[in-house]
């Protein structure tokens, strides 16, 4: 088989999602020695992105690695900057930060210039080990300055962060100025709903709602993460009225609610004690195509109980 035909059969098993990764290593193998012409980096980062994917990468990324090392060798095969941010993912993926970093180094010391998919995964890494000042220190110093502007990604994603660390001044501060900024830096409605949920979370509703106003002044389509969180916040904090107003409103835009929304309200509304029927809610709940999970079930069981209908909930 010629090197193309071998490509275009490695690429195809790769997009088809059921490739393992014994085979995968297998292709990787098999490209390596193809000479005339040699194959693409291409066909590489398809492969390297599809072990990535797979299941069990705390004790394969060690393997990955090692195979981005033989490309590194002199193949005449050289790994580009999308191979690079490949396989930072792969680091960060599995907590390895530093190992991350270690690849940035070796890109920029090859004198690549990088683009926001190589800083994104690291800024997804720092963030998740509550390394907010040096994700920030990344987006507004380091990345301008290798002449990288951060993009929609490591912007959400360091909002994310600040969410998360209960820094949501901070979120709402840098989603302003995303707001005020040209067209490819304008938040989307992933940017809006994690400031949504940081605001809902520190118990600061009326900004919240404020703020899905702001998302339809801006042409920004809440979709039903956005409303889960709003249901959530007014089953928590109140009123909860207000929550079954909201899910009207969610269905007249042509959102359906799912598992997650009901189970917020069943639960919202037993703790609440205005649960009466719980048991008609479940067959509707069923009849609207949503399959009840164990958090659903544990809400209705409850409302049994306070309602005592100990027959029913057993």
């Amino acid at each position: 088989m010629r090197t193309r035909e071998f490509e275009s059969l490695v690429k195809k098993r790769c997009r088809s999602g059921d490739l393992t990764f014994p085979q995968a290593l297998r292709f990787f193998d098999h490209l390596l020695h193809f000479r005339d012409p040699p194959p693409s980096i291409v066909t590489f980062n398809f492969l390297f992105a599809s072990m990535v994917r797979m299941d069990n990468l705390s004790s394969r990324y060690p393997t990955i690695l090692s195979l981005f090392n033989q490309l590194a060798r002199p193949r005449g095969i050289s790994p580009n900057v999308c191979t690079y941010s490949i396989c930072i993912d792969c680091c960060t993926r599995v907590n390895q930060v530093g190992l991350a970093f270690l690849l940035l180094g070796r890109l920029l010391k090859d004198k690549r210039a990088p683009d926001p998919g190589v800083f994104n995964p690291l800024l997804k890494g720092l963030c998740r080990n509550n390394r907010i000042s040096e994700a920030a220190a990344m987006v507004f110093v380091k990345m301008p300055m290798l002449g990288c502007p951060p993009d929609l990604i490591s912007y959400t994603t360091l909002i994310k962060g600040y969410c998360s660390s209960g820094k949501t001044s901070s979120a709402t501060e840098l989603l302003e100025k995303m707001i005020g900024e040209s067209d490819h830096h304008k938040p989307n409605v992933i940017t809006f709903s994690t400031v949504i949920d940081g605001l809902c979370k520190e118990g600061s509703l009326s900004k919240a709602f404020d703020l899905f106003e702001q998302m339809h002044s801006l042409g920004v389509l809440p979709n039903t993460i956005t409303y889960n969180t709003l249901i959530n916040g007014l089953c928590k904090q109140g009123p909860i009225e207000k929550a079954l107003v909201l899910l009207n409103h969610m269905a007249s835009k042509g959102l359906e609610p799912d598992i997650v929304t009901y189970n917020t309200l069943v639960d919202g509304l037993c703790k609440k004690g205005l649960l009466e029927n719980p048991g008609k809610l479940l067959q509707y709940i069923i009849y609207k195509g949503h399959k009840p999970n164990v958090v659903t079930y544990n809400a209705v069981i409850d409302a049994l109980c306070k309602n005592e209908e100990i027959e029913k909930a057993e």
